[in-house]
């Protein structure tokens, strides 16, 4: 079993199914949100809002913007039922000349956007509208399901056992040497290995991989489901399919391929196949990174949060006789993802912010006799 160390959360730089850290109701607003202006004459201002359970956090970084000049600003208040509370600068974050006192309203257009309209002039917006750029997972907003769609019986979602399961029954073992265990703080996540068995001394020509949704330190009842699955096939000769048979079969279980380069299926939100397609729909939700891996392969992608499931498919062929040599194929769904990658993130970034936000405002010590 491989075991990776990582001395640090996900970061939204890398931007999991279980139930939502904090109640979704007690901050309606929760997400980090960004958005910026230009007044079209060498002017900018840039803002961040990170909103997580009753902390929030607000950045501006102005440049050559009107009354505000030139500064980067930091301010922390609380929730108090989804309105802002006290407004306190951390003068410890920023330079320039700073709102001392910001007054502001929360509102909510739509899923994907948040407003911030300001009571200060030097703002010189009537409205900022903010883009959610990373949100909790909501279920209401969880893609259709798929009919057919998964490798032997098996898919996202599942959990270790229930995979297990169906995969004994098909004659396939689990392989725990060839795990790989990566390890964060507070949290792991597992890529488990099955194969099929070996034919005599050989290697098993049949794998099986399956990364799931983090263990969590703070979350020990929740049970693991896998975000994505992968099979790769050594197709012995004595199976003698052809590499247009094993086109056609993909064709008949999974649809149509997205794009004539390539295996690939790509899902959208409603479960449909996107045709002549080689990417996901653009959106302002930061995709979210995430490590597959293969018989001799390890690598990284994005899964983005506009579509549905992906499914990656390659045919390998003799060129010869044309008969199907390998068979490689990744499935991953993004909501689980999504929704872990929310649970480990905020656990961490409330931490800091619940840190910061208390040293603020416990600054409330008398000056010193010098």
């Amino acid at each position: 079993m491989k075991s990776i160390r990582n001395a640090l959360p996900l970061g939204l730089s890398l931007l999991c199914s279980a139930a939502p850290l904090f109640a979704q109701d007690m901050a309606p607003h929760q997400g980090y949100w960004a958005g910026g202006y230009g007044n079209g004459q060498g002017g900018e201002i840039q803002f961040q809002l990170t909103i997580i359970d009753n902390i929030a956090e607000l950045k501006y970084d102005a440049t050559n913007w009107g009354a505000l000049g030139f500064a980067m600003c930091e301010y922390l208040f609380p929730l108090e039922n989804g309105a802002p509370g006290t407004i306190t600068r951390n003068s410890g974050a920023g330079t320039g000349e700073c709102l001392e006192a910001p007054s502001f309203t929360l509102t909510r257009a739509n899923k994907d956007s948040l407003s911030l309209v300001f009571s200060n002039p030097e703002i010189g917006l009537d409205t900022v509208d903010l883009a959610g750029i990373l949100r909790p997972f909501d279920p209401a907003e969880a893609h259709a399901p798929v009919a057919g769609l998964d490798i032997l019986g098996i898919a996202p979602g599942m959990n270790e056992a229930a995979i297990t399961q169906a995969l004994s029954a098909k004659g396939y073992s689990r392989q725990p040497q060839r795990d790989r265990i990566t390890e964060y703080e507070g949290f792991t996540i597992d890529q488990l290995v099955w194969t099929s068995e070996p034919v005599g001394d050989d290697e098993p020509l049949d794998w099986i991989f399956a990364t799931f949704t983090a263990k969590k330190e703070w979350a020990t009842d929740q049970v693991p489901v896998a975000t994505y699955i992968g099979r790769d096939w050594d197709i012995p000769d004595e199976a003698g399919i052809s590499g247009s048979t094993m086109i056609e079969t993909l064709v008949k279980k999974y649809g149509a391929a997205s794009n004539t380069i390539n295996e690939d299926r790509l899902y959208d939100r409603t479960g449909a196949v996107l045709i002549d397609s080689y990417g996901c729909p653009e959106g302002p939700q930061q995709s979210i990174n995430y490590e597959y891996q293969l018989k001799s392969e390890v690598g990284n992608e994005n899964a983005a949060l506009t579509c549905g499931p992906v499914l990656k498919g390659y045919v390998g062929t003799d060129s010869s006789t044309g008969r199907a040599v390998s068979l490689k194929l990744r499935l991953t769904d993004p909501d689980p993802l999504w929704d872990d990658f929310w649970q480990t993130w905020s656990h961490g970034e409330y931490a800091r912010l619940r840190s910061v936000y208390d040293g603020v405002t416990g600054a409330t010590g008398s000056a010193p006799e010098l």
